[in-house]
C-alpha cells in the first residue's frame, strides 16, 4: 500500500486568517477528485472547527497556534484540526438539535450549529488529544472511480 501524502498548515489564531486555511483545503479536496461541492463541503468544515479553536479554544486570543493536517490515503481525505487552548466540553461534542419554526427566519439560531455540520458533511468525526494538544480529526472518503 502506498504511503499517504500529507501537509500541515498553520496559522496564528486570528480569525481573518482562518480563511487561508479554507481555501487551502478546498484546492487539495479539489485535487483529491472531490467535485466542486464536496469540496466546498469540506472546506465549510475545516474554516467550523479553525474558527472554533479561535474562539473558543482561545477565547479570541491572538498569537497561540492552529493546526490544520490533511493527509490523503488512498481511499480518504483525513483532517486533523489542533489548537492548545481550551478542551470542548464533552457535552457539546455531539450535533444538538436544533429547533426552530421554519416559517420564521428570525428564529433560526444563529450559533450552536458548527459541530451538527461537521457531522452532517464528514463521513467521521472524532474529538481527542494528542499530547497536549485539542485534537479534532474528520475523515472524508475519497470519490469513486478518481485517478
Amino acid at each position: 500500500m502506498p504511503a499517504p501524502h500529507a501537509i500541515t498548515l498553520t496559522i496564528d489564531s486570528r480569525l481573518e486568517n482562518v480563511a487561508l486555511l479554507g481555501v487551502a483545503t478546498r484546492g487539495v479536496a479539489r485535487q483529491l477528485g472531490f467535485s466542486e461541492d464536496e469540496a466546498v463541503n469540506v472546506e465549510l468544515c475545516v474554516v467550523e472547527a479553525a474558527s472554533n479553536c479561535v474562539r473558543h479554544a482561545y477565547r479570541g486570543e491572538a498569537g497561540h497556534p492552529v493546526r490544520v493536517r490533511l493527509t490523503a490515503g488512498p481511499d480518504r481525505l483525513e483532517i486533523a484540526v489542533e489548537d492548545e487552548g481550551r478542551p470542548i466540553p464533552e457535552e457539546k461534542r455531539q450535533p444538538r438539535r436544533i429547533e426552530f419554526d421554519p416559517s420564521d427566519v428570525e428564529s433560526i439560531p444563529e450559533g450552536g450549529r458548527g459541530i451538527f455540520l461537521l457531522h452532517a458533511l464528514m463521513d467521521k468525526v472524532e474529538f481527542g488529544w494528542e499530547g497536549a494538544r485539542n485534537l479534532l480529526r474528520m475523515t472524508k472518503a475519497l470519490p469513486p472511480g478518481r485517478s
